[in-house]
Order: C-alpha cells, then sequence, then structure tokens
C-alpha cells in the first residue's frame, strides 16, 4: 500500500478536494471529510472510503486503519496541499466518500432530534454532535434544514454525522403524525406561556424532541401536532437560548 504523490494541482484524480461546491458533490451522491479528526471518524466507521488526500504523517500514524478501507491513497507536494480551498481547516486531510442514504422512518431509534427550519450549518453541525454525545443516534430534519451532510456540517459535527442516522422530509407534519401512530410522543420546545418546565419532567421510553430556527422557533403547525411543549427556565430579559445550545440541554434531559 503506497501513497501517489500529486505534483500538480489540476491533476484530474484530485479534482473532488478542490473546492467543489455542496451542490455539485450532492448531485454525484459525493461527501468530503476534511481535518484529521474528522476523517479519522470517517475510517473508523462502516462508511466506505473512495479516495483518500492525506499527508505523509496521517498515513504514518494510522496505516493499518487506512488499509482496511481499500481505497485510492493519495498525498501532494507542499505547494499543492497548500494550494486546496481552507488548507488552514483540512491541514492537508481530506476523504472523498459516498453521501450516506436516508434511513426509512421504521429504522429511527426510540429517541429522535427533529430539525424544523434550521439553516445554519454550523448549528446543524453542533446539534448533530450534541445528539452524539448523548446517545442520541437519530435525527430528523424537514426541507427547510440544511442538510447535515454539507460540507461545512460535518467538519463541524467533527465527523459525528457517520454514526448516526438521519431522516428527510418534504412533510413534517405528517411524518409527526405517522412517529405518533408508531407510539413516539412529540415533544415541541420553545420559551412561552404554558410550557411545561424542563427541570424534573420524565420522558417517555418512545421521545421525539423538536428543536426550532434561532429567528422563527418551531412553525406553529408543527407545534400544533405537538403532544406537549417544553420549555427551559431562563432569565426573563433573555428571549431564548441559541439553537444548538438549547439542544444541549434538551438531548441531556431526554437521556436520563
Amino acid at each position: 500500500m503506497n501513497l501517489e504523490v500529486i505534483t500538480d494541482i489540476n491533476d484530474q484524480r484530485i479534482e473532488e478536494f478542490k473546492g467543489l461546491k455542496d451542490n455539485t458533490l450532492n448531485a454525484r451522491n459525493l461527501l468530503i471529510a476534511e481535518s484529521e479528526k474528522v476523517v479519522l471518524k470517517l475510517l473508523k466507521s462502516e462508511k466506505p472510503v473512495l479516495k483518500l488526500f492525506i499527508n505523509e504523517e496521517f498515513f504514518q500514524k494510522y496505516t493499518d486503519l487506512i488499509s482496511s478501507k481499500n481505497c485510492e491513497l493519495y498525498t501532494g507536494t507542499k505547494e499543492v496541499m497548500e494550494s486546496i480551498v481552507g488548507f488552514n481547516l483540512h491541514h492537508g486531510v481530506m476523504a472523498l466518500t459516498h453521501r450516506p442514504s436516508h434511513v426509512n422512518i421504521d429504522e429511527l431509534d426510540d429517541r429522535i432530534l427533529i430539525l424544523n427550519g434550521l439553516t445554519s450549518p454550523e448549528n446543524v453541525g453542533t446539534m448533530v454532535r450534541n445528539a452524539a454525545a448523548f446517545n442520541v443516534n437519530s435525527i430528523l430534519h424537514d426541507f427547510k434544514t440544511c442538510s447535515p451532510y454539507l460540507r461545512r456540517c460535518v467538519r463541524v459535527s467533527m465527523g459525528n454525522i457517520f454514526n448516526v442516522k438521519v431522516h428527510s422530509t418534504d412533510n413534517l407534519v405528517g411524518t409527526l403524525k405517522t412517529l405518533q401512530s408508531n407510539g413516539y410522543q412529540i415533544f415541541a420546545t420553545a420559551n412561552e406561556e404554558g410550557a411545561l418546565d424542563l427541570p424534573g419532567f420524565k420522558f417517555p421510553k418512545k421521545a421525539a424532541v423538536i428543536i426550532g430556527s434561532e429567528g422563527h422557533g418551531i412553525d406553529e403547525i408543527v407545534k400544533k401536532t405537538a403532544d406537549t411543549i417544553l420549555r427551559i427556565p431562563i432569565n426573563e430579559h433573555v428571549a431564548h437560548l441559541n439553537a444548538a445550545c438549547s439542544s444541549s440541554i434538551f438531548l441531556y434531559a431526554l437521556t436520563q
């Protein structure tokens, strides 16, 4: 097993790593993982790896793990590596893999994090990481939420996206009703009058928690479909917490 050295930035063998936009990668059913920690998560997962474009240090450090993936292996000269967009983020460690397929709704676990209208890759990536941290390994998102497989989401999730199940829906209300018919209770989250305080609340075995966007919160029609609305008691002079911060608190409570 040897690393092939790329000396020309225009070499077609590394075209996918040269700043392809997410929509182009998506159209080709591809995904880029970047940085040592994220690529390491991918290598340790059951996901296939198509190509690795890595520095010599990473190759020597994880030779056995890399060999288990049976993929194309490339490194580059210093000039080539530093020419790749985002070098300060990837530091010469990148991987190409297939974009994971969304799972069917009946494949989701008993604990689900639902994302409604979240358009910030930083928030979505952080929520994926939060969910994985609390062993909530099923995520459901609507069509208004940015894909957790965007390059930035993958990076912010620290590669934890490779260890969770994802289901996407273009009819969130209908999907919530399906979950309810399958025995789930749906919990909306909102800092509003009438909502139940989270401290001391006990979740049922099958529970799904919805987090809405910071700007607009959960869609009213979605909120009305929920069985219960929960709130985190905070200072009355603060309207709400950051969505990603809120998710970590609800996810912790969900697993107690």
